[in-house]
């Protein structure tokens, strides 16, 4: 493993500024887009069928990606994705504008602009899915064994710092137009990807395996008994996550009567910071620190997610509400060093840009599945989706502890 490579500490700058600035832009998209769609004429059902329909892309998307880096390198897709991040995004602020005169002129959304919708997003799913299965399989490449989740921990805490930023920015642009923060968002993309492209440096081990004799061995396939318990891991994960991610807007709205938009966009910035903030301290700065095993991580994930759904279903006031998202920040701090890095552990080297692929698309189910779940939900109280969700990840956090560990080179599995 060349751990010791002079460029790899700039090469994991490049990567946490690139998973920072992609973050942003996704945590605009559920700040901005999310409290629109009432204000553009859908509702939440219908919104929420768009969104799930066009990110069936990503579980497509996601493997062919993470196999590309495999072949092509960790760069080259890591740079197509920050660049397919920003036309996505700026094809979803044109289609969000159109809505926005069509509204201000008295007309009402349409097939049409619902299209418009879905398009946007299956564009953006074709190509942003290569961010995540190229940073975490180019930090596979250059971390140990001993390092693994550290490793995973710095690309989840650059996540959540974009997390962050992303609601601040959009407070601090507001004043400039609804979208203007988009349209940032954008530029900022285009700026990650001229960067990786000058300064990144491609792993040593892309290097040892494309010069190595073509391997005989099989392609990694998503029913490998090895990776298919953290796809089901991530699956439940991301299905309620997006779940409650997409009602978040709604949810503030009719529970805690806030009704202006600008408030409610505010407001639910607020508590995804709270969720950001933890996850950045814990990985950015605890795991940094200390080492835990990636398997206890993984067994810790799902019984403090199950808490903070349940502390958010039952919060009586928005103090509550926002620390249930600091325990999910919690939560999902112990999850992508702990699913990610066991996985990462199980996989042969020249098997950790598919399995980070497969992975991305188990995480991407939840963005199918997780819209519709949330708003059908919805439609029978507030706080379902929330509920549900805490009752369904107890099930997960039972079924963490039937995972066997994963075994060191040398020792058996």
């Amino acid at each position: 493993m060349t751990t010791s490579a002079p460029n790899y500490g700039l090469g994991k700058i490049l990567l946490a500024m690139g998973v920072v600035i992609f973050a942003i832009g996704q945590s605009l998209l559920f700040i901005v887009v999310a409290p629109m769609a009432r204000s553009i004429g859908f509702s939440e059902v219908e919104f929420g069928l768009a969104f799930s329909l066009a990110n069936v892309s990503l579980i497509f998307a996601g493997p062919f990606w993470g196999k590309k880096s495999d072949v092509i390198g960790r760069k080259p897709v890591f740079i197509i994705g920050l660049a397919g991040s920003a036309v996505g995004t700026l094809a979803m602020a044109l289609t969000l504008g159109y809505g926005m005169n069509i509204a201000a002129a008295g007309g009402s959304a349409g097939l049409l602009l619902l299209a418009m919708v879905f398009g946007s997003r299956f564009l953006y799913g074709l190509t942003a899915s290569g961010i995540y299965p190229s940073s975490s399989a180019y930090m596979a490449d250059i971390t140990g064994w001993n390092d693994r989740a550290k490793g995973m921990a710095l690309i989840g805490s650059a996540n959540a710092m974009g997390s962050i930023l992303g609601p601040a920015i959009g407070g601090g642009l507001a004043f400039m137009g609804v979208l203007f923060p988009m349209y940032a968002a954008i530029a900022l993309s285009m700026l990650a990807a001229v960067a990786a492209t000058v300064w990144l440096v491609e792993p040593e081990q892309h290097k040892i395996r494309k010069a190595a004799p073509k391997s005989d061995k099989p392609p990694l396939k998503f029913t490998d008994a090895r990776l298919v318990p953290y796809m089901i891991m991530w699956a439940a994960f991301f299905i309620i996550f997006i779940a409650l991610n997409f009602i978040t807007a709604f949810y503030i709205q009719d529970r805690y009567g806030i009704t202006d938009l600008d408030d409610v966009m505010q407001t639910a910035g607020i508590m995804l910071a709270c969720m950001a903030v933890v996850i950045t301290l814990v990985q950015g700065v605890l795991f940094q620190i200390i080492k835990i095993s990636p398997h206890v991580l993984l067994r810790l994930a799902g019984p403090t997610f199950a808490l903070a759904v349940f502390t958010m279903g039952l919060a009586p006031n928005l103090v509550v509400l926002g620390i249930g998202f600091g325990i999910l920040g919690g939560s999902f701090a112990c999850a992508t060093p702990g699913i990610n890095g066991c996985a990462s552990l199980k996989m042969e080297a020249h098997e950790q840009g598919a399995a980070a692929g497969y992975l991305a698309a188990a995480n991407t189910s939840g963005a199918i599945l997780g819209p519709l779940v949330g708003s059908s939900l919805y439609q029978i109280a507030p706080n379902a989706p929330m509920l549900a969700g805490g009752t369904l990840m107890i099930f997960i956090s039972i079924y963490a502890f039937t995972i066997p560990a994963p075994a060191q080179q040398g020792e058996s599995a």
